[in-house]
């Protein structure tokens, strides 16, 4: 596709991390409303809460018989009010006219830490590191980084992640990379929104909506995304959707 297709994902990144910064917040609950972006969020403390992620990529929507699926299944648990950690295993199924295959793909660690309470700061800011390590014990895994900035401004909600993950073998190989949401809170229990992420090394840019719907009595919530390729390195679609249960 055309460079002003592709630089709309890099307009929608660039809007929300200057207007995050640039107009007074107004602080409420911490929420899921995102398929690929962490907003300021953390487990509450004392409490754990199991999510399942599936996502559908789709290379070519020619080719239906040629597809790649990701699960997720992750284990949280709040050690402090700001302070949350987590355990992952994946799984992946690889779809081709030949054969079809499902593995374990492997494990994560992960660790969240907001810098502050909710509307102190000019961005409400996230830090996050994960330990990713696969299923192929000949190699060493890889650490991963993410910068999250999030702002409220009544019911829209603007989040920007930074990331970059370093392969333990090659540090200097370090892919970097974002993603970026707008949702807007139509309900206590629905919200909609547009996503965009990036990859800067393999060139691939992808913009689609996200909804999100929260159980009244926050026993559940459901966040499902679409994701469309907008340049030729770039997969043509990809689906998410993440069910979340607090216990």
């Amino acid at each position: 596709m055309n460079k002003n297709i592709k630089g709309g994902a890099f307009a929608l990144a660039a809007v929300i991390a200057v207007v995050m910064t640039a107009l007074p917040s107004k602080a409420k609950a911490d929420s899921h409303g995102y398929a690929w972006t962490y907003e300021y969020s953390t487990v509450w403390e004392g409490h754990p809460e199991l999510e399942y992620y599936s996502t559908a990529v789709l290379p070519d929507s020619s080719d239906k018989q040629t597809s790649s699926w990701s699960h997720q299944l992750e284990l949280e648990y709040g050690l402090s009010a700001n302070t949350d950690i987590a355990m992952y295993q994946m799984f992946k199924q690889e779809n081709t006219p030949a054969s079809k295959t499902f593995t374990y793909d492997g494990m994560k660690l992960r660790l969240r830490h907001k810098l502050s309470e909710k509307g102190k700061l000019p961005a409400d800011t996230l830090l996050y590191a994960e330990y990713v390590r696969g299923s192929d014990l000949s190699e060493h895994g890889a650490l991963e980084g993410k910068l999250v900035l999030a702002r409220d401004f009544g019911r829209l909600n603007l989040a920007y992640n930074q990331v970059v993950e370093f392969p333990l073998e090659k540090l200097s190989a370090a892919q970097h990379s974002f993603t970026a949401g707008a949702a807007w809170e139509f309900s206590d229990v629905f919200k909609g929104g547009l996503e965009a992420r990036g990859g800067y090394r393999d060139d691939e840019y992808y913009i689609g909506p996200t909804v999100s719907f929260g159980a009244k009595n926050q026993k559940v919530w459901f966040v499902a995304g679409y994701l469309a390729g907008l340049n030729p390195d770039s997969k043509d679609a990809q689906t998410r959707l993440k069910v979340g249960m607090p216990f």
